[in-house]
């Protein structure tokens, strides 16, 4: 056989060879979350997807985002979470205690991710922050001194402040057992009377702020999950009717017309769970990675409902605001 006829003969093989193409695995993660709607789903919901795109994974092309809404009914986040365990998912995303202890329980090996838990050391989810040295890693929200500033600039914005309303969800009762236990811790230090009321639809707002006033609050204050029923706006616009300054955790409460807002960017704490999330799908051991605290906190000031409220606020508090509404 010549050249030409060992070339042709090759290019007959070649056109009777059918390619082939590796496939790319898709992984699965589980989200749980509170709600599947309004402003902190969206916000949290891009930070976590921009997190994973920038570790390479995209929804739709190598990622399956499995969400799975509790709709404020912390019941029902472990049924939730033992069916995506018969999936089976790669990856649980159980960003708040609820939906990490759904996991926890749901079965034995899969990793956790977390994001907004006050103190996973405390909750034994990990040995410590530095080296977890379970299944869970990721990012915890808050930390001691979080709570205790926030009520500290409730006490220098409010002259003579010393009692205080928390607005607690009732559907979330149990999720903010923590976040209560550091708040009284603080209220203690600082010498302040906390007054508590529960709520878990708008209806009820103003009621409990009729019990706030009954109980002699000066301000009024709201417990991190409390704002994730939704009920920001109204829960600003019942502070505004009956003249209490007060103070949320996410700046979406100042922009809605509460007096401030002091916490960490959220949509930032779900990018970088994210993150974490895309190195885990990529074989890192999550027992062996150090978890990040919060990096940054915004402090948003509204000037508008300072003098809705007849409320003067200190320059010194004034200069130290990130952002002040007008």
């Amino acid at each position: 056989m010549d050249r030409r006829q060992l070339t042709l003969a090759i290019m007959g093989a070649g056109l009777g060879a059918r390619p082939v193409i590796a496939q790319e695995r898709v992984y699965r993660v589980g989200y749980l979350s509170w709600q599947d709607e309004g402003a902190y789903y969206d916000v949290t919901l891009r930070g976590f997807l921009e997190g994973l795109r920038s570790e390479g994974f995209v929804e739709g092309k190598n990622l399956q985002l499995l969400r799975r809404s509790a709709s404020n009914n912390a019941d029902r986040f472990k049924p939730m979470a033992k069916d995506l365990a018969g999936v089976p998912v790669d990856l649980y995303f159980a960003p708040a205690t609820p939906m990490a202890t759904a996991a926890w329980f749901a079965d034995k090996k899969t990793p956790i991710v977390i994001a907004t838990i006050m103190d996973p050391v405390e909750l034994k989810f990990v040995n410590s922050l530095a080296r977890p040295g379970t299944r869970v890693t990721g990012v915890t929200t808050m930390n001691n001194e979080l709570t205790l500033k926030r009520l500290q600039l409730l006490m220098e914005t409010v002259p003579g402040c010393k009692r205080v309303g928390v607005v607690i969800d009732e559907a979330m009762r149990d999720a903010c057992t923590q976040e209560m236990d550091h708040a009284n811790a603080a209220a203690k230090q600082l010498g302040l009377t906390l007054v508590s009321v529960h709520v878990d639809r708008p209806e009820l707002l103003d009621a409990g702020f009729r019990k706030l006033l009954d109980g002699r609050v000066q301000a009024v204050t709201s417990t991190l999950l409390s704002t994730r029923n939704g009920l920001e706006k109204e829960q600003a616009e019942a502070a505004l009717k009956y003249k209490l300054p007060s103070m949320f955790e996410q700046d979406i409460g100042a922009r809605l017309g509460g007096l401030m807002s002091y916490g960490p960017d959220f949509e930032d704490i779900f990018r970088r769970a994210g993150r974490y999330a895309g190195r885990v799908l990529k074989g890192g051991n999550p027992a062996e990675m150090a978890m990040e605290e919060p990096r940054q906190f915004r402090f948003v000031l509204n000037m508008k409902t300072a003098r809705e409220i007849g409320l003067e606020i200190p320059p010194a508090v004034r200069l130290r605001a990130d952002e002040v509404i007008e």
